[in-house]
């Protein structure tokens, strides 16, 4: 009896020494290629909407030879076209060149590295080492870095961001062109001169101070709204002692007072606020 005891005691110590190692969360594989897909998100979709589309509405109809903004020469480009999320499936998403389906988005970028590089242009440009020039080099996150988190500046990167910012202006926006060269100027001035840690430094300042006036703004709603909310409370309250004091000042007549005093009652019972049924 005693063995039977002892061989149940080190059966159930063998099985809860083994639980945490079944219970060890396998990490995910994680993507090998250097140039950031979700980054390259980020840039694509603002590169598009600010960049691209009004170039076309300008008049850019073909893009020059060596742009890195030519959609052709975008690296994941491809890629991102033939990549769909599943209907009525969650996070389920399909890949458009062989059909198979993934249960997240990581897992279908890892399915297009391994298996369909094939479909990425030769020389593709990475849109990711552009993100300087949109501030968006934390990718997809939703939520920027606290200030004690944010990485320090450094003015030697800064310039060399923006020199590949202007260069990539001037092939694809031709000076030799007027169109082009109007498009230059706008867009070099608002991504690549501001590419500068002092100037940086500079707006984070403004967009702090112009978000004060709203939280001034906000501040003083609440307490308005609080001050409105305690004088009906009050008059509520102490209305007979305000009725009274209308009266004998000759402000009011009694017969108002009886009328509002009836009015107040009447409200008061829809609501189970009737003082009577209280005492």
């Amino acid at each position: 009896m005693a063995t039977l005891r002892r061989a149940a005691l080190a059966l159930l110590l063998g099985s809860a020494a083994a639980a945490p190692r079944n219970q060890e969360v396998v990490p995910r594989t994680e993507l090998s290629h250097p140039c950031s897909r979700a980054v390259s998100r980020s840039v694509r979709r603002l590169l598009e909407k600010d960049i691209l589309r009004p170039a076309q509405k300008a008049g850019v109809d073909a893009w020059a030879p060596g742009c890195p903004f030519d959609p052709a020469l975008d690296l994941w480009g491809k890629h991102e076209r033939q990549k769909s999320r599943k209907r009525g499936s969650g996070s389920h998403w399909a890949c458009g060149i062989c059909g198979k389906v993934f249960q997240s988005e990581h897992y279908i970028d890892l399915h297009m590295e391994r298996k369909h590089m094939n479909e990425t242009p030769r020389g593709g440009v990475c849109l990711a080492n552009y993100c300087e020039m949109f501030e968006v080099c934390q990718g997809d996150s939703k939520f920027k870095r606290r200030k004690d988190q944010e990485p320090e500046c450094d003015n030697e990167t800064m310039q060399q961001v923006r020199h590949s910012c202007e260069e990539a202006m001037n092939r694809c926006f031709p000076l030799g062109q007027e169109s082009s060269r109007i498009l230059n100027a706008k867009f070099s001035r608002q991504y690549c001169r501001v590419l500068d840690c002092r100037i940086r430094a500079e707006q984070k300042n403004e967009h702090h101070m112009d978000l004060m006036p709203v939280i001034v703004l906000l501040i003083l709603i609440v307490l308005i709204c609080f001050m409105v909310f305690s004088l009906v409370v009050c008059c509520v309250d102490y209305s007979d002692d305000i009725f009274q004091i209308l009266v004998s000042s000759g402000i009011v007549s009694s017969g108002f007072v009886k009328k509002a005093t009836k009015a107040r009652n009447d409200a008061r019972k829809p609501l189970g606020l009737d003082r009577t049924k209280c005492v």
